[in-house]
């Protein structure tokens, strides 16, 4: 198991926010989202996502919100993943793709992050959670070897309903590699 230090942001929202995403108040819920063809808006879906989306625009970040996949060859979000890739440390791409290619023929799954975030001076990665959820295995498979491969780091954004301000504050979680992948990195490391 190796660990992995990052940086979770904790936003406050609003009930009644969200009881306005849920009864897909034009108001508050963007076109794009009303004009999902299923019940996710009204289960709660993207709504994490489109706050944590709002809190980095505030903050002069260009966003791009579920809409890229570094995990695939072939992508149709390949015009957003090109802007990552001008973002990232592209040499380690190809490293970062292997790395996947091993966790998956291995079994260990692995999963892209829900927001890239961006500016001209830096970039990083941001899962988002609310409430009750958890970061997963697969994200933080994702935030290792972005962090050691890409050379770009993730931040967990937590939607919370019970603070008032945002806070900042530093954790460290553990996850799982197979040894060909921790061999890879030691490699790259050294």
């Amino acid at each position: 198991m190796l660990p992995i230090t990052f940086e979770k942001i904790t936003v406050p929202y609003g009930n009644e926010e969200l009881f306005d995403w849920k009864s897909r108040n034009p108001k508050t819920v963007p076109q794009f989202a009303l004009n999902w063809n299923d019940p996710g808006v009204s289960n709660g879906y993207g709504f994490g996502e489109w706050k944590a989306e709002q809190h980095f625009r505030q903050q002069g970040f260009y966003v791009i919100n579920n809409e890229f996949n570094l995990l695939s060859k072939h992508s149709k979000f390949e015009r957003y993943n090109q802007i990552i890739k001008l973002m990232i440390h592209e040499p380690g791409l190809n490293l970062f793709l292997d790395a996947v290619q091993r966790l998956t023929s291995q079994g260990y799954s692995i999963e892209n992050p829900d927001l890239f975030v961006y500016n001209l001076h830096t970039s990083f990665f941001a899962e988002v959670k609310r409430e009750k959820d958890v970061l997963r295995e697969p994200q933080l498979r994702f935030m290792l070897l972005a962090r050691l491969l890409l050379k770009t780091e993730s931040k967990l954004v937590y939607m919370s309903d019970t603070d008032s301000s945002i806070s900042y504050e530093i954790i460290t979680e553990k996850v799982a590699l197979p040894n060909d992948v921790l061999e890879m990195l030691s490699n790259v490391q050294s």
